[in-house]
């Protein structure tokens, strides 16, 4: 009996994990009417500025609205990238032609994409309800060069996983924080518990071109992919700084002090975990 490849027996077991936690998409948190005003809506230790001299000569109500927008600018980047992510996954449904558009991968994928819909619509409706808006999408458009179609996925599967790493190390933090307000702490947990099964479907996908891509000594393709991929990962780790959001606190230079706060270094030791979680993993697969 001829077995099943490592991604498709991943597929199969993340389709049963996924179907055992299946939910109504649109009663999964319980929206408070008014948010705490005593608690933080993002955790303090995250928020962009926390390291920054301005912080300091805040009051204590605009650093809990510092808090607020830090929440809305994360869940907009999180939409955003879920939404290109999502426009990206849905053509390579039962194409068949590439790694993991297999039948079984994608039954797969459309939970991922039914799941990455939902975390849209939790998302944009705290966003709509406590900001009255979702940030507009700042990202850049990402370079796309010719690949074969191996490391053309091994790029797609390994930008996703720094984003998705990235919202997972964040949702850790919020998670843990027990100074969070109610409905923040439900969106980081069940966006979290999904993204769990999406970081492992994104890790077999990568780990299997990556060994076919190697075996067909693609190494000139290769290369151009971990610039690719860190060029990807410092545009992730930017995004967390906003300049609308000084503007809309009512700071002034808001692009000159995002450029102090990029450049931070207590706030890169921050989120070094994620950072040094990201090397360790490319490094340990060989990329």
């Amino acid at each position: 009996m001829r077995h099943k490849p490592s991604f498709q027996v991943m597929a199969q077991k993340l389709i049963t994990g996924s179907e055992k936690k299946k939910y109504d998409p649109f009663n999964r948190v319980d929206y408070q009417e008014t948010l705490n005003s005593d608690r933080w809506q993002f955790p303090e230790e995250l928020l962009s500025l926390y390291n920054s001299p301005v912080y300091e000569e805040l009051s204590d109500e605009q650093r809990w609205r510092l808090s607020l927008l830090e929440a809305i600018n994360f869940f907009s980047v999180n939409i955003h990238g879920e939404q290109a992510l999502v426009s990206a996954m849905e053509p390579r449904l039962y194409r068949d032609k590439r790694v993991g558009e297999d039948p079984v991968s994608s039954q797969y994928m459309q939970h991922f994409i039914h799941e990455e819909n939902s975390h849209t619509y939790m998302l944009a409706e705290y966003c709509l309800r406590y900001h009255g808006s979702v940030f507009p999408d700042r990202s850049f458009a990402v370079a796309q060069p010719k690949f074969s179609p191996e490391v053309d996925d091994l790029l797609y599967y390994g930008r996703i996983y720094i984003l998705e790493s990235y919202l997972g190390f964040i949702n850790q933090k919020a998670i843990k924080d027990p100074d969070l307000d109610t409905t923040a702490h439900q969106v980081h947990e069940h966006h979290f518990m999904d993204e769990v099964r999406h970081k492992a479907w994104d890790k077999a996908m990568i780990e299997e071109n990556l060994r076919r891509a190697k075996d067909m000594n693609l190494s000139s393709e290769l290369q151009a992919v971990r610039e690719l991929l860190a060029t990807y990962q410092e545009y992730i780790y930017q995004s967390s700084c906003n300049p609308a959001v000084y503007r809309t606190l009512g700071l002034e230079n808001g692009m000159e002090l995002r450029s102090e706060v990029i450049d931070c270094r207590k706030r890169k030791e921050v989120l070094r975990p994620w950072s040094e979680g990201l090397a360790n993993y490319y490094a340990e697969i060989g990329i």
